[in-house]
C-alpha cells in the first residue's frame, strides 16, 4: 500500500481543478501548520478528502507561482508530463510517511516573515520557510529553503523553478 502514497502526492500536486480553494491566513504559522496538518492527514489515504484539500502551489506568493508556473509550462512544453515538481518541497520529498513535523515560531518583519519546520522521522531536516503578506490573499510561501542532498548547499526553490532544466 505504502507504493501508492507518492503517486498519490503527485496526484495532488498535478490536479489543481479538483482542489479546494486555500483560505486566506492572517498568521504565518497558520498557513504552514494547515500545510502540514494537510500533509498529516493525507497519510491515511482510507480517509483523506483529497476534493476538501487546497492545492500545495496555492501557498506560493503570486511572486513564487508565476515562476513555478513558467517552470512547469516550460518542462511540460519538451514533453515532461509531471512538470516542473516531481516532490512535495514542504517535505523534500514524496511521501511523508513515518515523518513528524514541527512549525516553528515566525520572526516576522514588516511584511516578511521567515519560519523554520523541523521534520523528524527516517532523518531530520529543517526547511525554512520565507512568507511575505500579501494584503487581502494573506501570508504566502515567498520562497522555501531546502536542506542540499550529502552536504552540498541549501536550495531555494526559487532558484530550481528559474532553472528547472
Amino acid at each position: 500500500m505504502r507504493r501508492y502514497l507518492p503517486a498519490f502526492g503527485l496526484a495532488l500536486l498535478a490536479a489543481p481543478a479538483l482542489a479546494a480553494p486555500i483560505p486566506s491566513f492572517d498568521d504565518p504559522r497558520a498557513l504552514l501548520v494547515a500545510v502540514y496538518e494537510q500533509i498529516e492527514a493525507s497519510e491515511n489515504w482510507e480517509t483523506f478528502d483529497s476534493d476538501a484539500a487546497f492545492d500545495e502551489v496555492d501557498t506560493f506568493s503570486s511572486e513564487l507561482y508565476a515562476s513555478f508556473a513558467a517552470a512547469d509550462a516550460a518542462l511540460k512544453a519538451e514533453g515532461n508530463e509531471i512538470g516542473v515538481l516531481d516532490f512535495s518541497p514542504f517535505i523534500n520529498g514524496q511521501d511523508s510517511g513515518g515523518m513528524d513535523f514541527a512549525v516553528g515560531q515566525p520572526k516576522i518583519k514588516g511584511d516578511r516573515a521567515v519560519i523554520v519546520v523541523d521534520i523528524t522521522g527516517y532523518q531530520h531536516q529543517q526547511i525554512t520557510f520565507e512568507l511575505v503578506d500579501e494584503g487581502a490573499r494573506g501570508w504566502k510561501v515567498d520562497d522555501i529553503i531546502l536542506p542540499g542532498y550529502d552536504g552540498s548547499s541549501p536550495e531555494r526553490i526559487s532558484s530550481f523553478f528559474a532553472n528547472p532544466f
